[in-house]
């Protein structure tokens, strides 16, 4: 979703070089990006402060602070069977009883954000049947509850959307793209940063329900800082 698109759209537009993206998580993401195993990293886990995003993470995983690029914002929420049939209105609802869920990883920023709203709650992650049965992807969640394994999970709106799910928001996040330095001006980096203001990205963006396109392509970080 989203960034699959984006993928899809340079490959197609560009012959000399192929993006291709690993499920790996935002910690991992960053981890690569320390490694130097990839190219750009996508990063949006909840700082402690409930407020920004991946900034104090980079901080602590990365040598140096990379260049931060917006790539969208996104709705999180959970995701419920179509017509609510567990009355599920709140995190809280996840521990009711006959209500099972699936989760993702741990390094992924949708799980953070499950379990920092869960520790603002009156329940605790020991209370919810299912907490620890773990799917790679936010597609991967809706398909556990469209085949029954599952009343709810906690993913992105544009699954719901796609599958026919009801979806309870929490919030919007911040999704970024993250780059060391040195390779912020690498041809093939640039491009890709270009395609998210070329017009055909937009209008195939404007058709996915649950992201903010507002600050796409924007540098977040630095900020009038020479790279």
């Amino acid at each position: 979703m989203g960034k699959d698109q984006a993928i899809g759209l340079y490959n197609s537009l560009n012959r000399d070089s192929v993006v291709f993206f690993a499920n790996i998580g935002s910690m991992g993401g960053l981890r690569a990006l320390r490694q130097r195993s990839c190219h750009i990293g996508v990063c949006h886990l909840l700082q402690d402060d409930n407020e920004e995003y991946n900034f104090r993470f980079a901080e602590q995983e990365m040598a140096q602070a990379p260049v931060f690029i917006n790539f969208s914002r996104r709705e999180q929420g959970i995701l419920v069977t179509g017509g609510n049939p567990k009355q599920i209105n709140s995190v809280s609802d996840l521990a009711n009883a006959g209500v099972r869920i699936v989760n993702r990883p741990l390094n992924t920023g949708t799980r953070l954000l499950l379990d920092f709203e869960i520790s603002r709650s009156d329940i605790s992650a020991d209370d919810i049947d299912g907490y620890e049965v773990e799917v790679g992807r936010h597609l991967e969640a809706g398909l556990a509850i469209l085949g029954g394994k599952a009343d709810a999970a906690p993913a992105i709106r544009p699954v719901a959307e796609l599958l026919g799910l009801d979806f309870i928001p929490l919030r919007w996040e911040r999704f970024d793209l993250l780059i060391n330095r040195d390779r912020f001006f690498e041809p093939p980096v640039q491009r890709f940063i270009n395609l998210l203001h070329d017009p055909v990205f937009k209008e195939i963006a404007r058709e996915y329900v649950g992201y903010d396109l507002s600050v796409c392509g924007k540098m977040i970080y630095p900020d009038n800082v020479k790279l």
